[in-house]
């Protein structure tokens, strides 16, 4: 039987290549002494002994004291348990020295005036979340397509009636709207003019508040949605002031 896919998961898992091997070998054997898992695992058996006391401190594998040895591993849900409570500890450690680089980092940002780009419509959608997330009173948001929403999209808009945060959304004279958007009682739809329409290459536009935008562009049908975006930041403010004057927004 071919127990390489069984070691490889065990390796990406965090156990080393002799460790994997070995931990292998005894749940096929079900327990065996230093010369079978040798033989079993293809690990030098002088390796095994060393291997073996690690798979003991890990809490992996119990050692009968008889001459020789015995080797026998717990159970599996033990051990997916104990692998599973590796995880979480390296998962909120390193997650948590993250969170402390980003607060010490946070008042440079805050302070930037930066506009930044983002290419593909998923990490478009998520930032364009995030935004209204952050929303406090407004939220302006325009599409080419309006029919069938983002269901990510959609959440994050639906959250703003909880927070009486008002919601517009710009339509064009013959976009259809999808009924999912309307049932919301925080969200409503403001006709845009003929000649204020967006143009062939524009994809969407969000405002939020008074100081935070995206807009997204693409060049043709089959090129990827490309999109510029800035919140909290004085050109941010300047040009959200500027696109809202010309939409029929009112407060």
């Amino acid at each position: 039987m071919d127990n390489s896919e069984a070691i490889d998961a065990l390796i990406e898992l965090g156990l080393s290549t002799y460790e994997a091997r070995v931990f292998t070998a005894l749940i096929e054997l079900g327990e065996g002494t230093a010369r079978e898992v040798a033989k079993t695992s293809d690990v030098p058996r002088s390796q095994v002994y060393t291997t073996t006391k690690e798979l003991q401190s890990r809490g992996f594998i119990s050692v009968q004291q008889a001459n020789p040895q015995v080797f026998q591993p717990i159970s599996l849900s033990e051990v997916e348990s104990q692998l599973s409570r590796e995880f979480a500890s390296k998962r909120d450690t390193a997650f948590d020295r993250l969170k402390t680089l980003e607060r010490q980092t946070a008042p440079a940002a805050e302070q930037s005036e930066d506009v930044w780009t983002i290419t593909g419509t998923p990490a478009i959608i998520g930032r364009a979340s995030q935004l209204i997330d952050e929303a406090e009173t407004r939220v302006i948001y325009g599409a080419k397509s309006l029919e069938q929403p983002d269901a990510e999209l959609l959440s994050t808009v639906r959250s703003c009636c909880s927070r009486d945060v008002s919601v517009h959304l710009l339509q064009d004279s013959d976009q259809e709207i999808s009924d999912q958007w309307r049932e919301n009682e925080c969200v409503s739809v403001v006709s845009i003019p003929p000649q204020q329409a967006k143009g062939d290459h524009a994809v969407r536009l969000l405002l939020v508040d008074s100081d935070s935008f995206l807009l997204s562009v693409r060049s043709n049908r089959t090129a990827p949605e490309i999109a510029i975006w800035s919140a909290n930041t004085t050109f941010a403010e300047a040009f959200s002031q500027l696109l809202t004057s010309s939409l029929p927004v009112t407060e």
